[in-house]
C-alpha cells in the first residue's frame, strides 16, 4: 500500500506539492508499520534473523548468498523522511531515484504477491 501511495506522490508532487507531501508522510507511516510488524512478528527483533532471511531470498533469486541488502532497507528507512521534511531540494532527484529503485525491488523483485 505504501508503494501505491508513493506512486501517487510522484504524480502529484509538481502540481499539488502539499497533497504529495501529506501522502508521502502517510505512505511512510504505513511503511513503518510494515517494518515494525516484520521485525516483531517474523524476525523477533533480531537483525541477524533479518540478515539471514535477506541472504536466503537473495540466494534464491540471484544465486548470491548475501544479506547485505538489509542495509539498503535501513538506508531507505532513514532517507525517505528527508523528502517529506525537505521537499524540492537539489538532491531530491537522486533521493527519488533511490526510493523508486527500492520500491521496485521490494514490490517486483523480492515481493511474493505476483510470483
Amino acid at each position: 500500500m505504501s508503494a501505491l501511495l508513493y506512486a501517487v506522490v510522484l504524480l502529484l508532487r509538481r502540481r499539488h506539492p502539499g497533497a504529495a507531501r501529506w501522502l508521502s508522510g502517510a505512505a511512510y507511516v504505513l511503511y513503518l508499520a510494515h517494518v515494525y510488524l516484520a521485525f516483531d512478528q517474523r524476525y523477533g527483533w533480531s537483525h541477524a534473523a533479518a540478515y539471514a532471511e535477506t541472504a536466503r531470498q537473495t540466494r534464491e533469486l540471484f544465486g548470491l548468498d548475501w544479506g547485505g541488502g538489509i542495509y539498503w532497507n535501513y538506508a531507505f528507512t532513514l532517507l525517505w523522511p528527508l523528502d517529506i521534511l525537505f521537499p524540492g531540494r537539489a538532491w531530491s532527484g537522486w533521493l527519488h531515484g533511490f526510493l523508486i529503485f527500492m520500491f521496485v525491488n521490494g514490490v517486483f523483485v523480492f515481493g511474493k504477491w505476483w510470483r
